[in-house]
């Protein structure tokens, strides 16, 4: 066997050892792969063994097919076709299909952060729709901003959302139970608005 030498003081005290680590993706869910660390016995140092990247790019690209999927499966049944969403983003026809079905197309890193951001926004949909029309884009943000505030004064009683919720410059002000509270508009696009709350 070949004696490995470490990089950093030249001598041949090194092992290698295997440890696990976890690696996740937005909507894919996470998996545990093996990696190899070299660990030099005589100065401490470690360095990653050559073999890691593909175990991880390998691993990654199964967690983003399977995110694909996933998003495509849960935008089909909100009631969105594939032949819908590639009019209203101008795609090529079973473009989306194939990124769902074909084991050797994988869809670029472009379309699957595309694909994610309709997810969490479907609404996106309904203005491409409208060919990004920003009167009608304005509109369709507005309608699902205010439902959004029905679902949240609903879950949180706390919250009393009047028609005086505004955006003003560089926060949120919302109303509650007779008190003003002024969220920053940071904490206000995140789900940690509720920290700003008590």
């Amino acid at each position: 066997m070949e004696k490995v030498i470490c990089t950093y003081c030249g001598k041949d005290a090194v092992s290698i050892e295997e440890h696990e680590i976890e690696l996740s993706e937005p909507y894919g869910g996470s998996s545990t792969v093996k990696i190899k660390e070299k660990v030099c016995s005589h100065c401490g140092f470690v360095e990653d063994d050559g073999s890691n990247d593909l175990v991880i790019q390998k691993e990654l690209s199964m967690l983003k097919r399977i995110s694909m999927v996933k998003v495509l499966d849960e935008l089909n049944a909100m009631g969105h076709t594939t032949a819908s969403m590639e009019r209203a983003l101008g795609l090529p026809a079973r473009t989306i299909a194939r990124w769902k079905n074909e084991r050797s197309m994988s869809p670029s890193a472009s379309a699957i952060a595309l694909m994610r951001i309709i997810r969490t926004y479907p609404w996106v949909l309904a203005v491409a729709d409208m060919q990004f029309d920003h009167v009608a884009a304005r509109k369709i943000l507005l309608q699902h901003t205010a439902m959004e505030l029905v679902k949240i004064s609903s879950e949180h009683p706390e919250v009393e959302v009047t028609s005086n919720a505004q955006m003003s410059g560089n926060h949120f002000e919302l109303f509650i139970k007779g008190s003003k509270k002024i969220i920053p508009e940071v904490a206000s696009s995140g789900n940690n608005v509720f920290e700003f709350l008590r």
